[in-house]
């Protein structure tokens, strides 16, 4: 138990104090392969569907549960009104980094699973806020661990103190917990890919440089990932996805640790590559790259000129779209990881 302790305490604190250097060093380290390269995929996450809004519900947590953006989900703003139909669209270029690991994507804010060089599994997840970002590169599992003890860092007290929470040394399992009951460690830099206490603070730019997931995700990330599992952490807010059915996919994600997006011309340049350039509606890639609507978009010319407004009925979710629970919490936490 002592030695147990021990471990979590050293990448607790380490995620807390060291990822700003690591994610400095590798950020620069990756931009240049990275940015304005358009990478061209193959398979998209997700779907779009209808959703039957449920009595505690929240814009906050619909986006927390099917990975979307509240405010591209609910054009009208406000609050949904239960038993209201909505239209969901959590569709997510797959990138598809490895074969066979774990890929999280900043800025889709979403953790992939890969197997065999196809996609097996896809969540919400929240990352590192700008000001405390989430290292980027390759690790892999190094640790995975059950109801763990979180020892808060120095950093994360003073930040807490500061908005009047004494959050103590440590913080026991138990559901005050903000690592949930699953917390798998990588290998640098203190980094974990943990659950939460609170769902609802899933899918956002929020935390101190970990990755969080729901509870339900999480403890099926846990039990799917072996130890030395490889885990890229990736930079790509603009990516093409060309399906097998000669679909043609573009997913314009939000800029947040500043390094620069792709423009037109590189989108164009990766259609050209790939032998798709003739296929797209390029007026419809521009809008899409211009909306960063954190959303694939289908934009080849034979989508039909309604197909937006086209839903599959379903009371239920996709699959990979369904397993970030949903969260009874009555507000939306501060992030404490």
């Amino acid at each position: 138990m002592r030695r147990f302790c021990q471990h979590i305490a050293l990448t607790i604190v380490a995620c807390a104090a060291a990822v700003l250097v690591l994610s400095a060093a590798r950020a620069a380290e990756t931009a240049s392969k990275a940015l304005q390269a358009v990478p061209i995929r193959h398979e998209i996450s997700g779907d779009r569907f209808q959703y039957v809004v449920e009595d505690d519900d929240t814009p906050r947590s619909i986006a927390a549960r099917f990975g979307e953006p509240d405010e591209i989900m609910l054009l009208n703003g406000g609050d949904p009104e239960p038993g209201a139909k909505i239209v969901v669209d959590n569709r997510h270029v797959a990138p598809a980094a490895i074969a066979d690991g774990v890929v999280i994507n900043i800025p889709q804010r979403m953790l992939f699973v890969f197997r065999d060089g196809k996609l097996a599994a896809a969540w919400p997840a929240t990352v590192g806020r700008p000001d405390w970002p989430t290292p980027l590169g390759s690790f892999y599992i190094a640790s995975k661990r059950l109801n763990p003890t979180w020892h808060v860092p120095p950093a994360i007290q003073d930040e807490m103190a500061d908005e009047g929470i004494d959050v103590g040394d440590e913080v026991k399992p138990g559901p005050r917990n903000p690592l949930g009951k699953n917390f798998l460690g990588l290998d640098h830099g203190g980094i974990g890919i943990h659950a939460t206490n609170h769902p609802r603070s899933i899918y956002l730019f929020a935390s101190h440089g970990c990755i969080r997931l729901a509870p339900d995700s999480a403890g099926k990330l846990f039990h799917m990932a072996a130890n030395s599992e490889p885990v890229e952490i990736i930079y790509q807010p603009v990516a093409l996805a060309v399906l097998g059915d000669g679909r043609i996919f573009l997913e314009s994600d939000s800029n947040p640790y500043a390094m620069g997006v792709a423009h037109l011309q590189d989108v164009r340049q990766a259609a050209r590559a790939a032998g798709v350039e003739n296929s797209i509606d390029w007026e419809r890639a521009s809008r899409v790259l211009i909306m960063v609507e954190s959303v694939a978009r289908q934009i080849d010319k034979s989508r039909p000129p309604d197909a937006e407004a086209q839903t599959k009925a379903s009371a239920a979710p996709p699959p990979a779209a369904s397993d970030a629970a949903a969260d009874d919490a009555p507000s939306e936490p501060d992030d404490h990881d």
